[in-house]
């Protein structure tokens, strides 16, 4: 059986912490049907994180995309190099 169960912004908010700018990749495979990773959810903290660096008086650029499975790497290079900024 597969459990899926998304960290805490907060958490992931010190991950991030020394960036300004950060790529987050969702999946369309089980985390999706889960409703802990897809692409709503990406988005989502994605927002999320923007908001609390703003409130810092820290702006964060965010770039979200979603694969159709990253345990996949033959679904993921094409997107996920699309989705690089620089």
């Amino acid at each position: 059986m597969i459990v899926a169960e998304q960290k805490p912004v907060v958490e992931i908010a010190r991950y991030v912490e020394k960036y300004d700018k950060v790529l987050l990749v969702g999946c369309a495979g089980c985390v999706t049907v889960y409703l802990t990773g897809g692409d709503k959810e990406t988005r989502i903290l994605a927002s999320a994180l923007r908001i609390k660096r703003r409130l810092e008086g820290r702006p964060l650029e965010t770039v979200t995309c979603t694969v159709t499975r990253q345990c996949e790497p033959e679904f993921w290079n094409d997107t996920i190099k699309g989705s690089l900024f620089v």
